[in-house]
């Protein structure tokens, strides 16, 4: 099967906010959404697929589903990391030619520098995340 020519991208939309201490994550997710299905000439009651990865607050993509009133066939959550997104372009293609949906929408808000999570400061991890060993050692006393 291919997906050629079943699937495209028809809005995308970069929140002008840069540091957005004053709104949650789901009002940047919420509003970044609108502003993608406003770029593409449609609205949110055209939607019926949904995808979004860790940066989703609460129980990820059916929080954000519920908060932006989302009647939904199909939901995708995704998540490895920084290119979750653009595996959820290529799940998405996917989900409209298998007709899964027929209008997806992927949404990212992670509040990267409201958060001090920019690139420039590490961020803060569990001692017991299973790669912790790996990345975040403390340097040993010699």
């Amino acid at each position: 099967m291919t997906i050629k020519g079943k699937a495209y991208i028809a809005g995308a939309f970069e929140h002008p906010t840069r540091l957005a201490k004053d709104k949650s994550v789901a009002q940047l997710h919420a509003e970044s959404a609108l502003g993608a299905l406003r770029d593409a000439g449609l609205t949110k009651a055209d939607v019926d697929g949904y995808f979004c990865a860790g940066d989703a607050p609460g129980l990820g993509p059916l929080a954000m589903a519920d908060y932006m009133n989302l009647t939904l066939r199909h939901l995708d959550s995704t998540d490895v990391g920084g290119c979750s997104y653009l595996a959820h372009v290529a799940h998405a293609a996917e989900a409209i030619a298998a007709g899964k949906c027929s209008v997806a929408l992927i949404t990212l808000a992670g509040r990267p520098r409201s958060e001090g999570h920019s690139g420039a400061v590490p961020r803060v991890r569990g001692a017991d995340a299973p790669d912790t060993q790996w990345d975040s050692r403390p340097a040993s006393p010699r």
